[in-house]
């Protein structure tokens, strides 16, 4: 047995298809058909109920992907490793960050990183904090940018920033010109949120429960574009984070004074990561380009 048929399964796995999980692994469909019926003829047993629409492991299926994750993810990890010890600074890394972030700081850093490091291919994604765990954790993806805390045992991170949020006010709110705001000012105020999984909607909840706001039960926010719209079109307020800051000129953005919201973004990585130096290296890197 090699890793390959095991690669083969996690890709039949994701993808449900046997059409798409050749084509992610580079073979024709009869192929890895075959090679899979070849191995479960080998085991003596059967991996999979194939159906017309998609794809169901059985129970024994099921328990092989769990013990394929660890070896493929470690069969990666060497090749990574000889690939490193060739030439560290070469190759691909793959970073994420959560939707309300990435499109403010992608853009900031990564003319910075292709500059100072030539030979690394950059791939960026956008995801969800939970989906970005999982990826990470499951080795999908090298590092992610998250908000702190996120405590796993698996993973290990360094701080990068603290930004503040705002008070996004339509310009017809009473306050739009007011200088600043006291957290407490928020008292009885119903705020509009984005939807849930969000890590920016479990701050600005619990910043509005420790201050008597509550949320605007009726709506919620697909995305931050979505939000600032709604809020420019007078229908709301909300708290924004700076990097996300605009010039719409039917938005005022107010500061807190005393008591301010924030944020504490982090570049996260698995311990057993070949590219830690790496990381450790562009943490400083993340951070002049952030603050030059």
């Amino acid at each position: 047995m090699n890793t390959r048929i095991l690669e083969y399964l996690l890709a039949l796995e994701k993808y449900e298809s046997f059409s798409r999980a050749a084509d992610f692994c580079g073979i024709s469909q009869p192929t890895l058909s075959v090679q899979i019926k070849k191995f479960e003829d080998e085991l003596g047993i059967s991996l999979i109920e194939r159906g017309k629409r998609r794809t169901i492991f059985t129970q024994a299926g099921q328990n092989i992907l769990e013990k394929a994750r660890p070896i493929v993810r470690g069969t990666h990890e060497i090749l990574q490793m000889a690939e490193l010890w060739n030439d560290p600074y070469s190759g691909s890394l793959t970073l994420g960050a959560f939707p309300t972030l990435a499109p403010y700081l992608f853009p900031n850093i990564v003319q910075d990183l292709v500059d100072s490091y030539p030979n690394l291919k950059f791939y960026l994604i956008e995801e969800k904090t939970e989906v970005l765990i999982q990826k990470l954790k499951g080795g999908e993806i090298d590092a992610a940018f998250l908000a702190l805390p996120e405590n796993h045992e698996e993973l290990e991170f360094a701080e990068l920033f603290e930004e503040e949020f705002l008070l996004a006010v339509p310009k017809k709110h009473e306050w739009s010109f007011k200088g600043n705001v006291n957290a407490p000012d928020l008292e009885k105020e119903n705020l509009l949120l984005l939807d849930e999984g969000h890590c920016l909607r479990d701050q600005a909840l619990d910043f509005c429960s420790q201050n008597g706001g509550k949320e605007r039960v009726d709506f919620r926010a697909s995305s931050m574009p979505t939000l600032l719209q709604m809020i420019s079109m007078g229908n709301g307020i909300s708290l924004i984070p700076e990097c996300a800051v605009n010039t719409d000129p039917n938005i005022s953005f107010i500061r807190f004074k005393g008591q301010k919201p924030n944020r504490k973004i982090g570049l996260f990585w698995r311990k057993t990561s070949v590219r830690k130096q790496i990381f450790e290296e562009l943490v400083d890197d993340f951070t002049k380009s952030l603050y030059d």
